[in-house]
């Protein structure tokens, strides 16, 4: 009995010697391994749904890439509403042909714009709101340090005002919302933005009040990109609907059949992404 018992504290002490190996070599490792951050919370939010091609890069502005920096998971929720592309890929001028029944400007009274031609639009100040349906395949807006393409089956707010530009995607999937800006100092950058973000680009340095305007319209999940020239969020279609005076027009004159598939367009997306993104956390400036 005196043998099996040494055997049995021989196995004891075996097995205390292993695991406290274990636990020292996990704690060396954590100790020379800080890069792998745990990140926590918000619990209970739905992931949002990444509409682009996952082969391709997700946009990584220049001010993240350093090995010491770890996003926030709201600014990785920011980040995958948009996505960068070669500058040759944003859509041409002679790529402005086809039937422009469906293309459908509206404007706040206060816009400065001039329709260049039945696919384009210069707009020098103010609130538009462009919409392109199929059978007509493309618009584009022009601003002083850039330009925004609206793509068949797009719906897109865009506004220019004291050299800050913000573009709204409202329901337009996949390749169907560009911008090609080039703000004073920087480089151009072109970007395509998923449906339920928002794109902001300014002649200046943004600060936070720029990305939350008093206007109605619910958002969450901020990003600066560009050493803060350039900046994304989320926002909630839901609350455009409900508050654009852009929209409020269409809203209010449903007789007509292009008002109609415009705001059915955009109800359908704002339940999709309620669903699939979750309706917590937006909040609307008073």
């Amino acid at each position: 009995m005196s043998g099996n018992k040494r055997t049995t504290d021989g196995r004891i002490t075996l097995s205390t010697v292993i695991m406290a190996s274990i636990a020292i070599g996990c704690f060396a490792l954590a100790a020379s391994s800080p890069q792998f951050a745990a990140i926590g919370g918000p619990y209970g939010m739905v992931p949002p749904v990444v509409p682009y091609n996952p082969k391709v890069p997700v946009f990584v502005p220049t001010d993240v890439t350093s090995p010491n920096v770890h996003l926030s998971v709201p600014a990785l929720f920011a980040l995958s509403g948009i996505q960068q592309i070669p500058n040759s890929k944003f859509p041409r001028d002679d790529e402005l042909k086809g039937s422009a029944e469906w293309i459908l400007v509206r404007s706040r009274q206060s816009a400065e714009y001039d329709k260049t031609s039945v696919y384009s639009v210069t707009l020098n100040k103010g609130d538009i709101l462009v919409t392109v349906k199929r059978p007509s395949n493309l618009a584009i807006v022009t601003i002083p340090y850039g330009k925004v393409s609206i793509a068949s089956d797009g719906d897109c707010v865009v506004t220019f005002n004291n050299g800050i530009l913000r573009v709204q995607n409202l329901d337009g999937l996949g390749k169907s919302v560009c911008a090609q800006v080039q703000p004073p100092g920087t480089e151009m950058k072109t970007i395509q933005l998923a449906a339920g973000f928002e794109f902001v680009a300014g002649d200046r340095k943004l600060d936070p009040p720029d990305l939350r305007p008093k206007d109605g319209i619910a958002r969450r999940h901020f990003k600066f990109l560009e050493g803060g020239h350039l900046a994304v969020s989320e926002f909630s279609v839901d609350s455009a609907i409900k508050n654009s005076d852009l929209i409020a027009d269409i809203r209010q004159n449903t007789t007509g059949v292009k008002e109609r598939r415009i705001l059915s367009d955009m109800s359908k997306m704002a339940a999709v992404l309620n669903y699939t993104r979750g309706e917590g956390g937006f909040r609307e400036e008073k």
